[in-house]
């Protein structure tokens, strides 16, 4: 049997001043369920017959034009549930009242807990942020999903760009995890329709290229000389590690402890996709960690970048830690090239200056340097391991004209 709309007025739910209020009822196989449109009215303005509100009503189009609204949602929201055979008279009230009811922020924090227990930390972050800024954006951690719609998006673009003079890449980053949540609330059916569709979105601009060294300029951070044990000789250590070690990420350098050192191996798990990696250690590796093997005890870490003696156990608050302690190494890094730059100029050596450098560049230079070593992508792909190949493909991008000059010279 078909389901059937009908409003009706609620004179058993009469106000004081006479109003009363507009349901509509849905009904499938004999079954009916109930739901308030909102809508007070005299009466005497009410057409039973027609079911709607009479001319005589100063408000009668635009009123009218709210409860064919109503039913439209309601005959939307049974299509989509009759796709999976649930569409009964109780579903279809019982969605439409979450999508009256239904908050942004409650859905970001179930969303959260699960990020959480899937230990995707940096999106938690990023999603912090957001979740902060909307509520700067609203006054308050309210937010209910009907009033997202492209122009909604457009004015927190707006909002980001004058109050936190966002760029866009960083407002596309914005947006990211919202998109997630929207699409959560459409897989619930809480709105039916997708705001980012007429969205268009922060403008990128055309992307910056990684800074990559070359093995020259590796050189010259290597040999420069700097006062043993300091922090710029630490630093200096951790990041050469990193490009010896085929880019590890400073979260797992952090990390390392003696006990993930086998004999002539290094085997580690990543805190970033829970992989093992194993890889037999060049002579410049335990050239550096020679310097730290004074006390190796099994559960100490190897670099003194995080404190032996904290509980780090709290997967969010090591991740805290790391990050604070990333944003001070790249301080350092950035010293570093600065004395580094200094040497070279009174040198008048030809090796280019350092810019932009921070902790991740070693990552790229490795993955650059590999390239110029004759390693194909795939097998780039599995000393950085990146799950997809399209991620490696990102980070060569910038080798292009490079490499095709070299592979021009070798055909003339």
């Amino acid at each position: 049997m078909g389901t059937t709309y009908h409003f009706y007025l609620r004179k058993d739910k009469e106000r004081a001043n006479g109003e009363c209020p507009i349901y509509l009822r849905i009904t499938k196989n004999r079954k009916s369920r109930y739901n308030s449109t909102g809508i007070y009215v005299l009466p005497k303005h009410w057409n039973d017959e027609k079911e709607v509100i009479r001319k005589t009503h100063r408000n009668a189009k635009s009123l009218n034009s709210i409860l064919e609204r109503e039913q439209n949602k309601a005959e939307t929201i049974q299509d989509e549930l009759g796709v999976f055979g649930k569409d009964s008279a109780k579903t279809i009230q019982e969605r439409l009242k979450q999508q009256e009811s239904g908050d942004f922020f409650e859905l970001a924090s179930t969303y959260e807990k699960e990020l959480q227990e899937r230990k995707k930390l940096s999106t938690v972050k990023t999603l912090g942020v957001v979740l902060n800024k909307l509520e700067a954006f609203e006054g308050d951690r309210a937010l209910p999903l009907k009033h997202i719609d492209a122009e909604y998006l457009e004015r927190f673009e707006g909002f980001l760009k004058r109050k936190y003079k966002n760029r866009s890449t960083t407002i596309n980053k914005n947006f990211e995890p919202i998109r997630a949540i929207i699409r959560k609330a459409l897989q619930k059916h809480l709105i039916s329709i997708d705001p980012f569709i007429n969205f268009k979105g922060a403008k990128r601009g055309k992307p910056k290229p990684k800074t990559k060294l070359t093995i020259e300029q590796i050189r010259a951070i290597e040999q420069t000389t700097l006062n043993t044990n300091s922090n710029l000789w630490n630093t200096r250590n951790y990041f050469m590690f990193s490009f010896y070690s085929a880019g590890i990420r400073f979260g797992d350098l952090c990390c390392l402890k003696w006990k993930d050192v086998k004999g002539d191996q290094l085997s580690y798990q990543m805190n970033k996709n829970d992989k093992v990696f194993t890889i037999d250690m060049n002579k410049y590796q335990k050239n550096i960690l020679e310097h730290y093997s004074e006390d190796k005890k099994k559960d100490q870490f190897i670099f003194p970048i995080l404190n032996n003696h904290k509980d780090y156990s709290d997967p969010i608050f090591l991740r805290e830690q790391i990050g604070n302690k990333n944003v001070l190494i790249n301080k350092w890094l950035r010293k570093i090239a600065e004395k580094v730059n200094e040497r070279l100029e009174k040198e008048e050596s030809k090796v280019p200056s350092i810019d932009g450098i921070s902790f991740h560049v070693a990552r790229h230079s490795f993955a650059q340097y590999a390239v110029e070593k004759g390693l194909s992508i795939y097998e780039v792909m599995q000393t950085l391991r990146h799950s997809q190949i399209k991620t490696t493909q990102r980070y060569l991008k910038g080798l292009d004209e490079q490499l095709a000059d070299k592979a021009m010279k070798k055909v003339f």
